[in-house]
């Protein structure tokens, strides 16, 4: 039995296995460069805020830059002291002023900011950089008073930034309220809820009947889940009222939806603090400013009370440089060609050639005479031409598409050989 494989499968077989390496050979030439990370990236960093206590906020600003010919996808980081907790929009673009987006920049929990270069700089690679501000909170309770330097992480090297501390040392309590109020806050670093307190002076009679009414605007729902009242005699620090609480002696009555909230005492003594705690969830995050209103009724007196809230974004700026292409100036004189003074006379052949397809030049077309390229003029010229933005994306990845076409057309060529001998041998065979 003969088990050869036959030459009419094997030329098949190599045309298939040619067609599948010209289609990767082309597939992986096209493949982009891989991204990474910038190493000799530029940032200064800046305060003007002054620390007075825990969970104050710290306004930084930034001005940025890259090496020239950076990379669409390239990346630089920021890391944020202990000191320091991110607040505020998680991701923010750095535009031009036109509103092309140079890079992005995006926010991690632990204070990780990455920036990434977008296709932008792959036509302007020269001057890129920008600047950028951005919101955080001081996030220990600062003991001592006087300049801190926070030292931020900035790629493989420290920016240490100083900034000014003022905590209260005498008279801290926050004095007893004397008017009913209302405070709003953000509760999360990603601003997607809100805390808020209804408060007001302690109770002035023997006997008094309290309701509290709280109604957000437009953008928020109330939490029902997360109310808390609290009533009691003794303030903490902060100035709020802590244990031991009175709220078994003295129930609240609650009504809630997440629309509106109605919370009421009956039969307060004298000397009595009432508190309110209100959890409220944002509904609508295009909003920038947030709003919540309420009531505050002892006694049958009614009070109106309010609390705005505003968003806390971060934002930045960027630009670039298109590179410039040198432009060759041509020679104002150019070499005359002198034309032959006696034409060939052609000897007539007495074979057909079998290259004729190609007619050979005639005298006035083909001077004797060649045209050196002309050279461009000095001012003109780029000393230092930047590279092409997609030059070092080709030199990774073109090599291997052009090793697998090679391989592609080589296959293609056994497969037509094998195929002619099979044909051949198929003729020889007929006969």
């Amino acid at each position: 039995m003969n088990n050869q494989l036959h030459p009419r499968t094997s030329s098949l077989v190599a045309a298939v296995l040619a067609a599948v390496m010209a289609v990767l050979g082309l597939g992986l030439s096209a493949l982009p460069a891989s991204a990474k990370e910038i190493p000799d990236a530029e940032i200064t960093l800046s305060t003007g805020s002054t620390v007075t206590g825990q969970w104050d906020q710290v306004d930084l600003t930034c001005e940025w830059s890259v090496p020239d010919n950076s990379q669409p996808g390239d990346t630089f980081t920021l890391q944020l002291p202990p000191e320091l907790r991110w607040f505020g929009a998680a991701t923010f673009d750095l535009d031009t002023p036109d509103g092309q987006t140079v890079a992005t920049a995006t926010a991690n929990g632990s204070g990780l900011v990455v920036f990434t270069l977008t296709d932008f700089v792959a036509l302007h690679p020269l001057d890129v950089g920008g600047t950028c501000s951005f919101v955080t909170q001081y996030s220990v309770d600062p003991a001592t008073g006087g300049t801190k330097e926070l030292s931020f992480v900035f790629g493989d090297s420290v920016v240490r930034v100083p900034v000014n501390i003022e905590p209260c040392t005498e008279d801290c309590l926050p004095d007893v309220p004397t008017t009913a109020g209302k405070s709003m806050w953000w509760a999360d670093p990603a601003q997607s809820e809100f805390q808020s307190v209804l408060y007001m002076p302690p109770m002035a009679s023997a006997n008094n009947d309290v309701v509290l009414t709280d109604v957000p605007a437009a953008g928020m729902v109330i939490d029902c889940s997360r109310v808390t009242p609290r009533v009691g005699k003794v303030r903490g620090e902060a100035g709020n009222i802590v244990e031991p609480y009175d709220n078994e002696q003295y129930p609240a009555t609650i009504e809630c939806t997440p629309q509106s909230l109605t919370v009421s005492w009956t039969g307060l003594p004298k000397g009595e603090h009432v508190e309110l705690f209100v959890m409220t969830k944002v509904s609508d995050p295009s909003l920038d400013v947030y709003e919540n209103n309420g009531t505050v009724t002892i006694s049958g007196e009614e009070n109106p009370v309010g609390a705005q809230t505003r968003r806390s974004n971060a934002s930045g700026t960027g630009q670039g440089t298109a590179a410039a292409t040198p432009t060759p100036t041509p020679s104002t004189t150019a070499p005359t060609p002198t034309p032959s003074t006696t034409a060939p006379t052609p000897t007539p052949s007495t074979s057909i050639s079998t290259a004729t397809s190609t007619p050979a030049p005639s005298i006035s077309s083909s001077p004797a005479v060649a045209v050196l390229p002309t050279e461009p003029s000095e001012s003109a010229q780029v000393k230092n031409p930047a590279p092409s933005a997609t030059s070092e994306r080709l030199a990774n990845t073109g090599a291997q598409g052009q090793a697998f076409i090679f391989l592609a057309v080589a296959l293609l060529v056994v497969g037509s050989l094998l195929a002619f001998a099979g044909a051949r041998k198929y003729r020889h065979r007929s006969h």
